[in-house]
């Protein structure tokens, strides 16, 4: 299922037999889809997005949220103060850039998860409170 127009689909974010439905990756999918939409609106990244599809942002947005993943869990754990969000990320992805690109793509996801987290916070899901568990949202927005 491709979600919110973007080519980000759900199916990256668990296993084809549902094992990991979880909250976490539903958020993880959230955060992927809020850093999708930020890319392809920010001027400052025009030229990035003139060397790659919406398919390749889409990959890569989906991979940054994955890797995103620990940092989140050692967060929610109380084991780190912030989530923290590696410049490596982006530029494991993309060797070929600068670390410009890392840096830009880095402070873009932050801005994500920033702009997210005062609804998560409200949220009836608690995504990251209740990581764990298994969201029924993968099962419900399912085509």
């Amino acid at each position: 299922m491709i979600m919110n127009n973007s080519p980000i689909q759900m199916e990256w974010f668990y296993c084809l037999h549902g094992c990991e439905k979880t909250k976490l990756n539903w958020y993880l999918l959230e955060m992927a889809l809020e850093y999708y939409d930020r890319i392809m609106g920010s001027a400052e990244l025009a030229t990035y997005r003139e060397l790659y599809d919406e398919e390749r942002v889409a990959q890569y947005c989906a991979y940054y949220a994955r890797r995103l993943k620990e940092s989140l869990l050692k967060y929610i754990r109380g084991q780190r103060k912030t989530v923290i969000f590696y410049h490596e990320y982006a530029g494991d992805y993309y060797p070929q850039h600068d670390e410009r690109l890392a840096a830009v793509l880095s402070r873009i996801a932050r801005e994500s998860f920033d702009s997210m987290w005062p609804g998560c916070r409200a949220c009836p899901q608690q995504c990251l409170w209740e990581h764990e568990d298994r969201s029924p949202l993968f099962d419900e927005y399912k085509d």
